[in-house]
């Protein structure tokens, strides 16, 4: 597999840390050409030097997902330093909570903007170059697309709609480009990663207690492994593999765990 990448032009959205860094990491070490991207130029220039001082042979480029004439610009950007592009990892996403009698319209365009349209925005623009190289297009999604989470509804209709976006882009675009969704369970945090709240604004993400976490290494690995065996679909980690199957056999159990996690929303998020 690492014999694969090498050489191959690989556009990383929001990888200024978390599991994109960790990805651009484990691509970089294979041999790709890493092209890093994020909205905030002080946390991509840190990610960068961290890469570049790793070995990594990286290309990085600010821009804000949500905008459609900046995608372009990171598009242009790639081929114009490149001239190819071979894979797309739309991993650009944020954390939401609020109920919905509370969340206002201008929170839940946030949410969208940057998860589902970050995602169309990016892609949109990147087709062209992909139908060249019979590249492929990683679509990084969320357990939460699989169900409506009490507290999380924009975060859980966000990447739901990503799952359509990438079933249809697999029937239209078969033979040309690859796509592949991969939905992501349980993952250790980073201690600066943040989440919406409804009022607009941003606190820190409380660390997960209690869970199997996955690392974000072992994301990356299984990331490596979709776009090398082009697989259409997976379900990482142990709780995510867990959910799946009780959401098939037993989904009265999780609309039950759904409920108790509703319950105590107040003192989680107090």
């Amino acid at each position: 597999m690492k014999n694969f990448f090498k050489d191959k032009v690989v556009c990383i959205t929001g990888s200024s840390q978390g599991i994109g860094k960790a990805t651009a990491q484990l691509l970089g070490d294979y041999g790709a050409k890493i092209v890093i991207n994020g909205r905030n130029p002080e946390k991509l220039q840190a990610a960068y030097d961290e890469l570049v001082s790793k070995g990594v042979n990286c290309f990085q480029v600010v821009a804000d997902v949500s905008k459609p004439e900046e995608c372009e610009s990171l598009i242009s950007a790639i081929s114009k330093e490149f001239g190819r592009l071979d894979v797309l990892i739309n991993n650009a996403g944020i954390a939401s909570h609020g109920k919905i009698e509370e969340s206002t319209p201008e929170n839940w365009a946030s949410v969208v903007n940057i998860n589902t349209m970050g995602t169309i925005n990016t892609t949109y623009f990147a087709i062209p170059l992909l139908k060249q190289s019979k590249g492929s297009v990683i679509i990084i999604s969320s357990m939460a697309a699989k169900v409506g989470v009490p507290g999380h509804s924009g975060y859980s209709v966000s990447k739901m709609a990503l799952t359509a976006y990438a079933k249809a882009m697999q029937i239209e675009l078969e033979n040309q480009i690859h796509c592949g969704l991969i939905y992501v369970g349980f993952t250790a945090n980073e201690t600066e990663k943040t989440i919406l709240k409804p009022d607009g604004s941003y606190e820190k993400l409380k660390e997960r207690q209690g869970l199997k976490l996955a690392s974000r290494e072992d994301v990356a690995q299984k990331i490596a492994s979709v776009i090398y065996r082009r697989k259409k679909e997976v379900t990482l980690t142990f709780l995510g593999k867990l959910q799946h199957v009780m959401l098939k056999f037993a989904p009265g159990i999780v609309y039950k765990l759904l409920k108790k996690s509703f319950k105590d929303y107040d003192d989680m998020y107090a």
